[in-house]
């Protein structure tokens, strides 16, 4: 039940809510065998209440961070045994801050909060033993109460206050009743009340204490996490119980569990085995152990590792357990043993090169020589060394040197110096030559204090550089004289090594390819060649590194070169191979044929025209013969056609335009034979046809159109793959279509006898668009071997009533448009005929145009 009384919120089951202006207390105890218990029973207020919500008291209720939080079992069960103990209806345990009452635990009613201006226990909370009121209509101060003079009745009140660690009363355990107790609480309640009292502040101070521990716990996470030392914690046996999140990244682990119970010692490998359980016996034994050594990680990486084995001291000040903190020092380890080695091996240097070491003190005279160093000067091991000494043994020429470097005590601009000279050992007189490297350490005012350097005896070097020297002059005089005679041969001279890259470049070469040595020179020779040469190039190259075939060192090969311009000429290569140490090379000697090819080309043509002379004699005669013969009945066939068709035009009927058609088109094929013919003696006469530019598209079209007639009737599919922007080409439409008439007819021949009756049209570009290639293929079947090295050859035919002139006037026709034919088969699976026309790029359009 809610109800609203001047002005206040009235809450179902409870409101221990009042603003006192005066309260007075009495206090009073009572004894029995458990001692005493002071009791406030209270019969008035004094007219001041002191202030409770001091800064301080606040602090410490927020510092509890209870409020607004769910219910908890620890108080909730104070509240229920305070209840159960009273005989009370209704109990709480609340905390008044910031203007509210607000109740975390209680009995008997919902309310969740109430003013904390109306609250009785802002009185009680700051008293510091139990209040009791026996009758709240009986007070003076509390008999207005508008819980107590309304719903819901209260008539009895008991309250505690409970306090914090450091005294501050934070909240208030409170028990409530709707009939009045004059007799107040007994002693077992009043004793009850007051432990459950004193349970709560140990609760408030547990609370507090579990989230320190938590804290601290959480920065040791963090500090474990963040370490990158390997912190682990073991049991007197030396099994794993802890490690840290920064011990299980150095240790690739992903989680502690897969090693946890392992033995520590169980993971050093070697002789640390024995340090680690020494340092672990150390601190069993109170002690401190420490140690360096091998650790790999579980995933198998090397790492050295710094260790320190402290015990963890139990409450009887013995060990019950062990701290190992492992840092791991493989970087410092690595470092310190390349160190190790560099001073192993400059000790190895110094004894097994003979370098001696000397230092001079300038400021006291002192010297101090390695044996190694007496050694080369020839000085005995127990003689004193001098500057006398020392200059007695250098060669007069070379003396003044080593003075104004070694003995010279001004300042200089540089530290170090370096000098070779001759001496003449103090033993036995034998010349030997030294270089010697210093460096001069100086004071803070720039004053030299001490030099020191090492010896070193060069004498077989000295001899080595002029035996090079010599032999660098006669190596120039021989080159010299070479390149002489290089330059006056007729042929180029080209060396290169065996990957192709060219080392050397003769001076005819300059003039026969265009190239400057520097242009050339570095780069690969198939550069000196056009395609396809330049790719069997490497081919040969390829192979002869794989296999050492000498393929491209057979010698008077004929090739083509290509100059810097990127014109071409015919050449002669004559190939030669050597080997030069562990390196092979090839030298190219090229002659230039561009003169003798053009001489043999002449005569060949020469004897060409001869011989068409001769033929064409012949050949013109029957050609004109022919060509008047047919064209005559030609002539009569179309003028017979011609006469058909003006009866026709006057005559009606549905089937006269049908007619018509059919014979308007054979008047057409009959002028079409008629152009045939004068193109064959045209051609025969060696006459050029003529020739325009067409489109490939549209000429395949026409061609098809007559070729594939009846197709469909006989169970021939037929596929075209055409380019798809249509190139042009510079043809005869009529010779060109002719062509690919007889190919695709013979082509539905060859399939008369199989299932299978697929043909394909092709046409597509290629060599960067300067040549069309268009193919017919079949899947009849097939070419006999016999017949397919001869089927271009006049009068050979595999059909039983052919002439066998056809692909030989195919091949006649191509040719003569620059292009070539050719067949490719396959028994039982078809024929693929194919032949290439030159096409015309846009660009040339223009130039056709005026050429034609």
């Amino acid at each position: 039940m809610a109800g609203r009384f001047s002005g206040f919120y009235i809450v179902n089951g409870l409101s221990l809510c009042y603003r006192p202006e005066r309260v007075t207390s009495k206090e009073c105890r009572k004894h029995n065998g458990w001692g005493s218990i002071p009791i406030m029973a209270i019969s008035s207020f004094s007219s001041g209440i002191p202030e409770i919500d001091g800064a301080k008291r606040l602090a410490a209720v927020h510092d509890l961070r209870v409020l607004d939080t769910p219910p908890e079992a620890a108080f909730d069960d104070v509240v229920l045994i305070a209840a159960q103990a009273c005989q009370a209806p209704m109990a709480a345990v609340g905390f008044i801050v910031d203007g509210r009452h607000w109740f975390k635990a209680k009995v008997g009613f919902d309310a969740v909060e109430i003013p904390a201006g109306l609250s009785i226990c802002t009185y009680t909370i700051q008293q510091p033993d139990l209040a009791v009121i026996p009758d709240l209509r009986e007070h003076p101060e509390f008999r207005h109460n508008p819980f107590v003079t309304g719903e819901p009745g209260l008539r009895f009140y008991a309250g505690i206050a409970f306090r914090d660690e450091n005294g501050f009363p934070v909240g208030t355990l409170t028990v409530v009743d709707r009939e009045p107790r004059p007799e107040g609480l007994s002693e077992v309640q009043e004793r009850t009340l007051l432990a459950l009292a004193r349970s709560m502040s140990r609760e408030v101070k547990l609370r507090k204490a579990e989230r320190e521990l938590a804290r601290k716990t959480e920065m040791l996470d963090r500090l474990h996490a963040s370490s990158e030392d390997c912190i682990t914690i073991l049991d007197l046996e030396s099994r794993l119980r802890f490690m840290s999140e920064g011990g299980c990244r150095a240790m690739e682990l992903e989680t502690f569990a897969d090693l946890e119970g392992c033995d520590w010692l169980d993971f050093w490998t070697g002789t640390t085995v024995d340090d680690a359980r020494r340092a672990v016996l150390l601190a069993k034994t109170g002690e401190t152990g420490r140690f360096r050594g091998c650790c790999p990680t579980l995933a198998g990486t090397p790492k050295w590792w710094d260790v320190i084995v402290t015990p963890i001291m139990g409450s009887d000040n013995k060990p019950d357990g062990l701290l190992a903190i492992s840092r791991d020092i493989t970087s410092l380890h690595q470092v310190e043993e390349s160190l190790r080695q560099s001073e192993e091996r400059l000790r190895l240097a110094i004894e097994t090169t003979g370098l001696g070491i000397w230092d001079l003190n300038m400021v006291t005279g002192e010297r101090a020589w390695s044996a190694e160093a007496r050694e080369l000067f020839g000085i005995a091991p127990d003689t004193t060394i001098t500057q006398g000494l020392v200059l007695a043994c250098i060669h007069p020429e070379d003396r003044e040197w080593v003075i104004r470097d070694v003995y010279n005590g001004e300042r200089a601009d540089s530290l170090t110096f370096t000098n070779t000279f001759r001496i003449n050992r103090a033993d036995n007189g034998e010349e030997r030559w030294i270089t010697s490297v210093g460096h001069t350490l100086v004071d803070k005012d720039g004053w030299p204090t001490r030099k020191l350097g090492i010896a070193q005896d060069v004498t077989q070097h000295v001899a080595a550089e002029e035996a090079l020297r010599a032999s660098q002059d006669d190596l120039l005089r021989q080159t010299a004289h070479l390149q002489s005679i290089l330059a006056t041969v007729p042929d180029a001279m080209v060396v290169s090594d065996e990957k192709g890259i060219i080392t050397s470049f003769s001076a005819t070469a300059v003039k026969m390819f265009g190239y400057r040595p520097e242009e050339i020179i570095g780069t690969s020779v198939k550069f000196l060649m056009p395609v396809p040469y330049r790719d069997s190039h490497e081919g040969f190259m390829h192979r002869y590194r794989q296999t050492g075939e000498r393929r491209i060192t057979e010698s008077g090969r004929v090739a083509v070169a290509q100059r810097k311009d990127g014109s071409t000429f015919p050449m002669e290569v004559h190939l030669g191979e050597m080997e030069s140490g562990d390196q092979r090379f090839f030298t190219a000697f090229i002659r230039d044929l561009t003169d003798r090819q053009y001489t043999e080309k002449r005569m060949q043509e020469l004897q060409t025209e001869l011989a068409y002379m001769s033929r064409l004699t012949a050949m013109g005669e029957m050609g004109s013969t022919l060509a008047h013969e047919v064209n005559q009945p030609l002539t009569a066939i179309t003028g017979y056609l011609k006469g058909c068709g003006m009866i026709l035009d006057r005559m009606d009927g549905e089937h006269i335009p049908m007619l018509q058609h059919g014979i308007q088109g054979a008047a057409e094929e009959a002028l079409r034979a008629g152009e045939v013919i004068r193109q064959l003696r045209a051609f025969v006469a060696r006459g050029e046809t003529d020739q325009e530019v067409e489109d490939l598209r549209k000429l395949i079209e026409e061609a098809s159109a007559l070729a594939l007639a009846g197709a469909k009737d006989k169970g021939i599919k037929v596929d075209f793959d055409l380019p798809h922007e249509s190139p042009k080409v510079l043809v005869s439409r009529v010779q060109i279509q002719q062509v690919l008439l007889n190919l695709v007819r013979n082509a539905m021949e060859a399939m008369q006898d199989v299932e299978q009756r697929d043909l394909i049209i092709k046409a597509e570009v290629e060599d960067e668009g300067t040549m069309v290639r268009l193919s017919v293929k079949d899947t009849g079947t097939g070419l006999a071997p016999s017949v397919q090295g001869r089927l271009f050859t006049p009068f050979t035919t595999t059909k039983q009533a052919g002439m066998g002139v056809g692909l030989s006037i195919c091949r006649t026709i191509i040719e003569a448009h620059g292009g070539k034919i050719w067949a490719e088969s396959i028994a039982g699976e078809g024929t693929t005929f194919g032949f290439t026309l030159k096409a015309i790029k846009d660009e040339e359009l223009g130039e056709t145009d005026q050429l034609i």
